[in-house]
């Protein structure tokens, strides 16, 4: 009788004592729920507390502050980007510890942070943008792939003035002189010389016998020699006038002629 009470009361008392540790465990859990939501109140509130700040201002650039109209201002952190306007102007809302980026073409990136102590409803600042400067290596462009074909293009390459070399190598060709002195007629110049000549020539020998070279055996001899080597058969002489212009041609039309042959 006394085992079977003492049974009985162990196990009141430990009923007794597990009832306790379970009503503790959960009066401490009720606690911490009580304490995050009480955390995450208050930085809600906090949070709510947050106003935003019209940031403003002008992007310029290098040593002139030269406006840039363009500009990208990128805030990493929300996401938010604008541009400025033709004379540099920008307005955007931002929030205090807001990383703002700065960049335009030509220019180095520039990075501002916005105070989190700041708490005013504007903010306004003058941007610097500074050039970046980027030296790249000398390139050489050609248009043939080889040296081959560089010198058959060169070679086949007609120059401006080719024209006109081609006039000048015509002109200026010694048998096309030649020919032009052979049918060239004598002068008033030369007529007079020729005549003066003539007049020396007559005074010279007019008191000398005149002589016959029919009757002189060298120039027999000379002859017969030319006559063997073929002298009377060379009409080679002839060619000299066969580029002689018409009577009734004029120089424009004849060197027309000459060019088209």
């Amino acid at each position: 009788m006394n085992t079977r009470r003492k049974a009985i009361h162990l196990f009141i008392d430990t009923f007794a004592k597990g009832n306790h540790l379970y009503r503790m465990t959960n009066r401490f859990i009720i606690l911490l729920s009580a304490l995050f939501l009480v955390f995450l109140s208050g930085d809600g509130f906090a949070q709510g507390q947050v106003k935003t700040i019209q940031f403003s201002g002008v992007v310029v650039g290098g040593k002139q502050s030269e406006i840039l109209p363009g500009a990208t201002i990128w805030i990493p952190k929300s996401g938010g980007s604008t541009t400025t306007s033709n004379n540099g102007y920008f307005s955007l809302p931002v929030f205090p510890g807001d990383s703002i980026i700065f960049s335009y073409t030509g220019y180095r990136r520039q990075y501002l942070v916005i105070p989190k102590t700041y708490h005013e409803a504007s903010y306004s600042a003058k941007i610097v943008l500074r050039e970046d400067a980027i030296t790249l290596r000398e390139v050489k462009i050609y248009p043939f792939r080889n040296f081959e074909e560089f010198k058959k293009e060169f070679l086949a390459m007609e120059l401006p003035d080719a024209r006109e070399r081609e006039a000048l190598a015509r002109n200026t060709d010694p048998d096309y002189i030649r020919r032009l002195g052979v049918r060239q007629g004598a002068g008033a110049s030369a007529t007079f010389q020729e005549s003066q000549r003539q007049i020396t020539s007559y005074n010279a020998n007019k008191g000398f016998a005149n002589t016959i070279p029919f009757f002189n055996p060298f120039a027999w001899a000379s002859m017969i020699k030319d006559i063997k080597n073929g002298a009377l058969k060379d009409n080679s002489w002839k060619s000299l006038y066969s580029d002689a212009p018409l009577l009734n041609t004029n120089r424009d039309s004849y060197i027309r002629q000459q060019r088209t042959n």
